[in-house]
C-alpha cells in the first residue's frame, strides 16, 4: 500500500486573501476594489478562502492572484468556488499601502479594506495555480504577467501491515488480544501523472471551458521545468478570456465609466481613509523592533532574456545580475504539482 503526500519544497508564505481598495492618486471618492490572493497554495487555503468569503456581504469582486503554485486538490477546489461566485481573476500583484494581509500588526479598515494597487510586473501564477486561475469567469494574464505548467510530481509513501496475536488470562478465562503494527518504507516519487488524475483534470478543464491544449502541455513538461505559456496560446486554449491584463479590473479609470463597474465603492467621507491608514500606521509602530511573521510576503521576480523559463530551484546570473534566461530569485520557485493518493 503506498500513500501520497505533497512534495516539500519551500514555496514561501501560504496565500493570504484581502480585500483591497485602489490607492492611486486621484482615485477618490469612487475607487475600484479587488480581492488580493498571494502564496503558495496549501491543502488548509480553501477552508481559509471559504471564510473570506463570508466578508465580502455576497460583494463580486474580481481576483487578482499571484502565486508559485501549491497542491493540486486545494487549487481545483478554489476553481470551483471562484466559478461559483462567478468571480473574474487576473494574473498580478498587489503593493500594498502600511501592510499587507497575513502580518500580526496589520489591521485592516472598515469593511476589512487595505489599501495598494495592483500591477502584473512580476506576478507568477504557475503549476497548480492555473488550475485555480481557470474557475475565473472573465481570466486575464496579459502584459507582464507568467503563466506555467508542468508535470505532477507524487510522493509515495509505501506501507505495509503486521498483525501480533498473543493470549491473556483474565479470571480464569483466555482472550486473544490483537495488535496491528504498520512500517513505513522509503519514500519515492513518480513524475508523471496517473491516467485517473488525468482524466480528472481533463474533466476539470471541460468543466471551465478551457481546451486540453493546457493539460497536454502540463503533460509534455518535465516536472523539473516550467514551461511558460504565451498569451496567443492561452487564447487559444480558451486559458485567457481576452488579451487584457489586470489593469482592466483595478485602474482608477475604470470607476469612471457609466454605469461603473461593480467593483468600484465610494468612500462616505472624505477622512475614512485617512482613519484607516493611521490605524494602519499606529498599529504598525506598535510592533516596531520585532521581526515580522513568516507568513509576510516577500517574493520578487528577476527577469531575463529567454521566456521559456528555468528549472527548478535554477537562478539566472548571480544576484543581481542578469543571465541567459528567465528564473526567480529567492524562496519563490516552481515547484512539482503534487496530488494526494491513498
Amino acid at each position: 500500500m503506498a500513500f501520497a503526500e505533497e512534495t516539500q519544497v519551500n514555496l514561501g508564505p501560504p496565500m493570504q486573501f484581502g480585500i483591497v481598495r485602489s490607492d492611486a492618486p486621484g482615485c477618490e471618492p469612487i475607487c475600484p476594489e479587488w480581492i488580493s490572493a498571494e502564496g503558495s497554495i496549501e491543502t488548509e487555503t480553501p477552508a481559509l478562502f471559504k471564510r473570506f468569503l463570508k466578508k465580502l456581504g455576497g460583494r463580486k469582486l474580481p481576483i487578482i492572484v499571484n502565486s508559485p503554485g501549491g497542491s493540486v486538490d486545494a487549487a481545483l477546489q478554489l476553481g470551483r468556488m471562484i466559478r461559483k461566485n462567478k468571480f473574474d481573476i487576473a494574473v498580478g500583484t498587489t503593493k500594498f499601502t502600511g501592510c499587507p494581509p497575513g502580518m500580526d500588526f496589520c489591521q485592516p479598515g472598515e469593511g476589512a479594506t487595505y489599501f495598494g494597487v495592483a500591477s502584473d510586473s512580476g506576478a507568477i501564477c504557475n503549476s497548480a495555480c492555473p488550475l485555480m486561475f481557470a474557475g475565473g469567469v472573465r481570466r486575464l494574464a496579459g502584459g507582464q504577467a507568467y503563466v506555467g505548467v508542468h508535470q505532477i510530481t507524487t510522493t509515495y509513501f509505501p506501507t505495509r501491515r503486521q498483525y501480533r496475536t498473543t493470549y491473556q488470562t483474565v479470571r480464569g478465562r483466555k482472550y486473544q488480544v490483537t495488535t496491528e503494527y504498520i512500517i513505513q518504507g522509503d519514500s519515492y516519487k513518480v513524475y508523471k501523472m496517473s491516467k485517473s488524475l488525468e482524466r480528472r483534470l481533463a474533466a476539470y478543464f471541460s468543466e471551465m471551458g478551457v481546451e486540453k491544449g493546457v493539460l497536454l502541455t502540463m503533460k509534455n513538461t518535465p516536472a523539473s521545468a516550467i514551461h511558460q505559456l504565451e498569451l496567443h496560446n492561452m487564447l487559444q486554449m480558451k486559458l485567457v478570456t481576452s488579451g487584457d491584463y489586470s489593469g482592466l479590473l483595478t485602474l482608477a479609470g475604470i470607476c469612471q465609466a457609466n454605469p461603473a463597474p461593480e467593483n468600484c465603492r465610494e468612500m462616505t467621507s472624505p477622512t475614512d481613509k485617512a482613519k484607516q491608514l493611521a490605524n494602519v500606521a499606529q498599529t504598525k509602530a506598535s510592533s516596531s523592533g520585532s521581526e515580522p511573521p513568516s507568513g509576510s510576503p516577500g517574493t520578487r521576480l528577476v527577469f531575463c532574456s529567454d521566456t521559456n523559463g528555468p528549472g527548478i530551484g535554477e537562478v539566472c546570473g548571480n544576484p543581481g545580475q542578469a543571465g541567459a534566461w528567465s528564473a526567480w530569485h529567492g524562496d519563490v520557485v516552481g515547484r512539482p504539482y503534487t496530488q494526494m493518493k491513498p
